[in-house]
């Protein structure tokens, strides 16, 4: 009897550790089949959010946020706002849970809550198939020693353009020692390239233009940021 009793406890065993395994790798199988998808918001002056989300079977079974102030810096634990810590934690479940990205905006953290909201909607157009995208969009350039470039540009998809897309508007920015170069910074050149440099895609479409003599530091680094800024739109 002992030994038919620890024969079924050793059965009774392999057939549970194989079950408790099979749905471990079931668990896993789906994860690992899970598709990502990058949406962005439109940026503001304030600027923007970034949603990565894993869609497994049609479903929302992962979202991961971050939010980028007017420098394209990344908002991180030492952001001082309660509300937005709160936000960037329960945005992703709600959106997980509703299966769709319209969700409740958290109180407090409305601005942050809406484009969020943008972000998940991009991402999900992307899963659908769309490529190309109309808006505005803020892109960074490399970071380098002196500083860094930050464009923001508002774009329009126009099949019949020669690029597919037609530049509405474009901000250019240069950052230093964390701080923009305002009107106060002591070097002409620089802000007649700041002018000149935004006409020039502008009219070309494109950032592929010719740099600023006496600001090509500067005129490489927008060029960075406005291809950045279009990739984010999908071209």
């Amino acid at each position: 009897m002992k030994g038919k009793g620890l024969k079924g406890f050793f059965l009774i065993t392999a057939f549970l550790f194989v079950f408790v395994l099979g749905g471990t790798l079931i668990h896993a199988g789906e994860i690992m089949a899970a598709e990502l998808y990058q949406g962005f918001s439109q940026a503001d002056e304030n600027g923007y959010v970034k949603a990565e989300v894993s869609l497994s079977n049609g479903e929302i079974v992962g979202v991961d946020l971050t939010e980028y102030d007017e420098m394209a810096r990344e908002k991180g634990d030492d952001y001082d706002w309660e509300e937005w810590h709160e936000a960037m934690e329960l945005l992703p479940q709600k959106f997980v849970e509703a299966n769709d990205s319209e969700v409740e905006v958290i109180s407090g953290a409305t601005n942050t809550s809406e484009k969020a909201i943008e972000a998940v909607e991009m991402a999900l157009a992307r899963a659908e198939g769309e490529e190309y995208f109309s808006g505005t969009f803020m892109g960074i350039s490399s970071i380098v020693e002196r500083g860094w470039g930050v464009a923001r540009v508002t774009v329009e998809v126009d099949e019949e353009a020669p690029e597919g897309y037609r530049i509405e508007d474009l901000r250019l920015e240069e950052i230093s020692g964390d701080q923009f170069k305002d009107e106060d910074y002591g070097w002409e050149e620089f802000h007649a390239a700041q002018e000149e440099i935004a006409a020039r895609m502008k009219e070309a479409d494109t950032y592929e233009v010719e740099t600023y003599t006496g600001a090509t530091g500067s005129s490489e680094l927008w060029q960075e940021a406005v291809e950045d800024a279009l990739e984010k739109a999908g071209f």
